[in-house]
């Protein structure tokens, strides 16, 4: 169970009120009173989403995912939080009350709600070039397929060469059933969507204790250290091998994490086929429907998952379902906040200047997720600072912040004077087997 024990303890309150604290806020709730938290939801004047040909929410919505990506990894993968500490180094944190709080926040507001917001933005990027391809008349498969196979490739060196537990990998599989599935009626596309991002994950870990398995051993705490903080690289690649490989021996890990992948990246193809955001003043009444019926399902969702209401010792199956039911109706309720909060908020200019902040980001998402593995190698890795096992997710965080500002400020910058971002603009020339400028004009940097 997330919080165990008394859930009127000290630190248990202290958790549920950082939890309605930010429900507020993301409600704009202040001492006016309620009819201020609905602001977004009232007619507002507003202002278009796309420019220049793009889509600038999406585009704001993608440097939001990769801030969701940045927070799970950085507290928990990258830096071996809790897994890969000993009991010893647990111990000797500072604030270890702090540090678990942060992680339970974690999982409940990010933690895979990262994959989930990055694959619904990945199969709506792919609907864009199928249609795109499609509206110039050009053979849209092959040029598809290539898009498929160079992200495979920038997968799998990513996964054993620099950091493990890398996504793209997962987008190709995902991407053929695309190829081959996006005519299908929006209907049929929807139901597929909901079947394996909801149905079949929730289903997973129940399945799971019924069915008779073996488990795949675990990795030691001891023999991870000692690879990652070695100093040496063919260490550190021989451990991403290492744990790559332990997750595709344990069936139901990956039943359940390929499946919701391909869920939410079908439900980017269905937003793609609706258009659901070149069309969002038409949809505005259902996105404001939606938002709202997405706080109670989160909320309901998170209780379930926290304190499923049986017994665990007594009813062991009906628990499981509780818990894993309430996990996923957290994720889907959480995924449609965000996604239809973004959608209004950036209809709203005195919160779209804000949100803006995130377009040089999200329109440089390859780069700035390889660039975020990168540095995490360099701060926990022996290859750097070697600080695995040494900082919690309290002092984490403060890196978080500061480093996400960084790729703010470096997306801007490059994108002042690049069409692209760099490794988006390898993949574009490894795609069409052409050279394309990278550096802009000095008439257009002057402008």
């Amino acid at each position: 169970m997330l919080l165990e024990g008394n859930p009127f303890s000290p630190t248990s309150l202290f958790f549920y009120g950082t939890l309605f604290l930010v429900f507020r806020v993301s409600l704009f709730v202040d001492q006016r009173g309620f009819a201020k938290s609905l602001y977004i939801l009232m007619p507002q004047p507003t202002y278009p989403l796309i420019n220049s040909g793009r889509i600038e929410v999406v585009d704001a919505l993608r440097g939001f995912a990769l801030l969701t990506v940045l927070f799970t990894h950085f507290i928990t993968a990258f830096s071996g939080y809790p897994n890969f500490f000993t009991d010893a180094q647990l111990a000797s944190l500072p604030f270890p009350e702090l540090d678990q709080i942060i992680l339970k926040l974690n999982l409940l507001l990010f933690k895979l709600k990262s994959r989930v917001l990055f694959s619904f933005l990945f199969g709506l990027g792919f609907y864009f070039q199928i249609r795109k391809a499609e509206r110039l008349g050009m053979s849209f498969r092959k040029t598809f397929v290539k898009r498929l196979f160079v992200m495979l490739i920038i997968g799998l060196v990513h996964a054993y060469l620099i950091q493990w537990g890398d996504i793209l990998r997962w987008y190709f599989v995902a991407g053929v059933f695309l190829l081959f599935l996006y005519r299908l009626h929006n209907y049929v596309i929807l139901t597929i969507a909901f079947t394996l991002a909801f149905v079949i994950p929730a289903s997973e870990s129940v399945l799971e204790m019924i069915i008779p398995h073996s488990s795949p051993s675990g990795i030691s705490v001891s023999s991870v250290q000692q690879a990652f903080l070695s100093g040496s690289y063919w260490e550190t690649v021989k451990m991403n091998t290492l744990i790559e490989h332990q997750h595709y021996i344990d069936p139901w890990y990956f039943i359940g994490y390929v499946s919701n992948i391909l869920g939410f990246f079908f439900l980017g193809l269905w937003a793609g086929k609706i258009d659901l955001f070149k069309r969002a003043t038409e949809y505005l009444p259902k996105i404001r429907q939606a938002f709202i019926i997405s706080i109670p399902v989160t909320l309901l969702g998170s209780w379930f998952f926290i304190h499923a209401s049986v017994p665990k010792e007594d009813f062991p199956i009906i628990y499981q379902i509780l818990h894993s039911v309430g996990y996923r109706m957290n994720t889907v309720g959480l995924f449609t906040f965000y996604l239809c909060g973004f959608i209004l908020l950036f209809r709203q200019l005195s919160f779209r200047r804000y949100l803006e902040a995130l377009v040089p980001v999200g329109k440089m998402t390859l780069t700035n997720y390889i660039l975020q593995s990168v540095v995490a190698v360099l701060l926990f890795n022996g290859l750097g600072l070697g600080l695995l096992g040494q900082i919690g997710p309290s002092m984490i965080i403060p890196i978080i912040v500061l480093f996400f500002a960084f790729q703010i400020v470096f997306s801007t910058l490059w994108l002042r004077y690049f069409h692209t971002g760099p490794l988006e603009w390898i993949w574009r020339i490894a795609v069409s087997g052409k050279w394309h400028p990278l550096l802009k004009k000095d008439q257009q940097i002057a402008q």
